[in-house]
């Protein structure tokens, strides 16, 4: 019988822990928004009916039920994917929330995958020629980059590439498409959104490779001396296969630990990226909805992309049992 490195118990302890943590995310949401000052009716409620409509539809909508009544229904309401219908439109936020969401995870993927594929590789390369100028000046140009806020970037790279103040007015200054036009073959589509990816993926690459570099170059540097290492070098193995298949593997384990912190990171950022390049995904969302206080739209939008990392989480720790033979969660000790 062959064995699996995944463990059935690890696998039912890590979901039952982010179900956990998406229950706690609903019920703070739930305290935040009966935390806001006045009546949550004439936040909801079009004030302008008269007293007798606003009480039926405080009855419709259970707002005139005990606190903990509320509650329930929050909860249910949300783990059904009903979150009611947008202020601003007779369109139900869950049909908003499906448009957008996989625009952001096209920004998201691209990124992740970017911003890890450099940062190993450079991490590796850093950290294998441990103590060169070549290590000293890849760390600290990652570790400055690491420091600059998102938005800046995005507006350097917007400055440069599609404003022509330095003559390079070659990339879109936002949106996912091109405006004003509406159809497109499959390929053009493909094309098109690729070319407005550029400026937004770029500008979270910029940042967020370092931290995926900084984790892998410093667990290179603690193999690179290993037993092992000696020992495939004393074999006459080739450099690269050393280097890449004996050291970076096992090097590799931390990276997959910081991949977990740094979804949240990426996610955040998406966010503010969204926003500078008008990308017309969940976080430009949650932002105009909270300046226009459209509050079920604005809380739907956080939720799921709190949901996101959860899942996002989830994945990246359950991968995590992969990497290394040795480990084994969710097993006595």
């Amino acid at each position: 019988m062959v064995e699996t490195r995944l463990s059935f118990k690890y696998v039912a302890k890590r979901a039952a822990v982010s179900i956990f943590i998406i229950w706690a995310l609903l019920t703070l949401l739930f305290l935040l928004l009966k935390a806001m000052p006045g009546d949550i009716a004439d936040i909801l409620l079009n004030p302008q009916l008269d007293q007798e409509s606003i009480e039926a539809l405080r009855r419709r909508y259970g707002l005139n039920q005990p606190l903990w009544k509320q509650y329930l229904r929050w909860v249910f309401n949300y783990a059904t994917f009903d979150f009611g219908y947008s202020l601003n439109s007779t369109d139900k936020v869950v049909t908003i929330i499906a448009i957008r969401l996989p625009r952001t995870l096209v920004l998201f993927g691209t990124a992740f995958l970017l911003q890890y594929t450099v940062g190993i590789i450079a991490g590796i390369h850093f950290g294998w020629n441990r103590g060169t100028k070549t290590d000293k000046g890849g760390f600290l140009t990652g570790l400055t980059l690491y420091s600059v806020p998102f938005f800046w970037i995005g507006w350097m790279l917007l400055l440069v590439f599609a404003h022509g103040q330095f003559a390079f007015d070659v990339l879109p200054l936002g949106h996912m498409t091109t405006a004003f036009q509406s159809e497109f073959s499959a390929l053009n589509l493909v094309t098109d959104v690729m070319y407005h990816l550029v400026l937004p993926a770029g500008s979270l690459l910029i940042v967020g490779w370092a931290g995926a570099m900084l984790v892998m170059r410093t667990s290179m540097q603690e193999v690179v001396d290993a037993p092992y290492i000696e020992t495939a070098r004393a074999k006459g193995l080739p450099p690269s296969v050393v280097k890449y298949k004996h050291g970076a593997r096992n090097a590799l384990i931390p990276v997959a630990t910081q991949a977990i912190i740094g979804i949240a990171f990426i996610i955040d950022g998406s966010v503010i990226v969204e926003t500078v390049f008008s990308w017309p995904g969940i976080g430009a969302l949650l932002v105009s909805a909270i300046l226009e206080r459209n509050f079920p739209v604005a809380l739907a939008a956080f939720f799921f992309l709190g949901v996101l990392v959860v899942v996002m989480r989830f994945l990246t720790d359950v991968a995590y049992t992969f990497l290394d033979p040795r480990i084994k969660f969710g097993e006595s000790s």
